[in-house]
């Protein structure tokens, strides 16, 4: 009798085993991946170190500042006023900034004839030479600027990548998102954000 009961003691646990694993495959299967295919990092990139002080909130005013423009001159952002602002902090290395960036200049093209202005803000971690490959790669047509002393960074208290501010025709803060958009979802929720801004 002993024999027999280790036998099937054995065949129950090895049976138990194999359904743990084909619930554990399928469930895998079946959930959404909270990432695009091939992305191989989450959706949000945190940088070091953490701000010290709070974010712009909605309502209140956006931080004024000037930068260097990609393909030279100067730009500030109150030379934007009377527009709606999308301002995006990016880097050449982020891979949810290389994610979004297609959905972000479709949106431009769409809602730049009805006085919605995008502006990238290349964070101070990268560097030209990279930022300017990724403006090109991905054909991006809006304004960019880079942040070389991190000075927006600050004023803005970033804490990852990407972050996006939706400002408005007076300079004042609508909405804040940190993270990219993807996916039909996230282009609704861009072009949500963007609905707080038109003029």
């Amino acid at each position: 009798m002993a024999p027999i009961r280790r036998r099937m003691l054995v065949v129950t646990a090895i049976g138990l085993a194999v359904l743990t694993f084909l619930l554990v495959y399928i469930t895998r299967i079946r959930t959404p991946s909270p990432q695009p295919p091939g992305a191989s990092a989450p959706l949000f990139q945190p940088l070091d170190p953490p701000p010290t002080a709070e974010a712009p909130r909605e309502g209140a005013r956006a931080p004024e500042f000037a930068a260097a423009r990609f393909g030279g001159g100067t730009l500030r952002l109150a030379d934007l006023r009377e527009k709606g602002v999308v301002m995006n902090f990016f880097a050449s290395w982020c891979t949810p900034c290389k994610v979004e960036a297609p959905a972000l200049e479709a949106a431009y093209r769409k809602y730049q004839s009805r006085g919605i202005v995008f502006l990238g803000v290349d964070v101070q971690q990268d560097t030209w030479d990279d930022a300017a490959d990724f403006l090109e790669a991905f054909g991006v047509t809006y304004p960019a600027v880079r942040d070389a002393n991190g000075e927006i960074a600050r004023k803005y208290q970033l804490i990852g990548l990407p972050t996006t501010y939706f400002i408005d025709r007076d300079g004042i803060v609508r909405a804040k998102v940190v993270g990219a958009f993807f996916g039909p979802d996230g282009i609704n929720h861009l072009e949500g954000r963007i609905q707080l801004i038109l003029p």
